[in-house]
């Protein structure tokens, strides 16, 4: 018995020697390390992306609320700010003030004049108190498609849709626009 006492012992000695199928904390420390720089790194890369992804389906969006805008302004003579005679179909809801809101924007049409002259469409982001989404897309009879920045991680989006990257101050400094083509 004493001869069996002795050889258990022992295996617990060299079980303690003998290193276990693991990881030490210094290395789980290294690892969590590296996947927090990567992740700080990578976030915000992915936010740009996703708002630029966001800008695109406006953009898409605005040119189709302006081809049903124009076939209205076609067949009636007139432009119209209610968005429930135009021939399309947007998953949104038209709110109290006329405005169609969707996810990640809202649309607004405005007539010039009395309507027969023109009319304009902005499409607004929907703020979730985000700098990046500080901008706002429209489309103007007189100038086209643009996209106006009110800051300057705003003006990256916008410079991601625009043919050019050429900004124009718009109001003193307080914003600035691009074409999109």
């Amino acid at each position: 018995m004493d001869n069996m006492c002795q050889k258990n012992i022992s295996d617990v000695i060299k079980l303690g020697k003998r290193r276990l199928g693991g990881f030490t904390l210094v290395e789980l420390l290294v690892v969590v390390l590296i996947i927090g720089i990567l992740a700080a790194i990578g976030l915000p890369q992915y936010t740009k992306a996703v708002e630029r992804a966001r800008a695109v389906e406006a953009v898409t969006n605005l040119r189709a609320l302006v081809t049903a805008e124009k076939v209205y302004q076609m067949s009636n003579g007139i432009a119209t700010t209610d968005l429930t005679l135009l021939d399309l179909q947007l998953n949104g809801e038209i709110n109290d003030g006329g405005k169609m809101v969707l996810s990640n924007f809202t649309y607004d049409v405005h007539n010039i004049g009395d309507g027969q002259e023109g009319f304009e469409i902005v499409a607004s982001r929907n703020s979730n108190g985000n700098e990046v989404t500080d901008y706002y897309i429209y489309y103007s009879y007189v100038g086209g498609y643009a996209c106006v920045a009110r800051n300057a991680q705003a003006k990256t989006i916008c410079a991601a849709i625009c043919s050019s990257s050429q900004f124009i101050d718009h109001e003193n400094g307080k914003s600035y626009y691009c074409r999109i083509q």
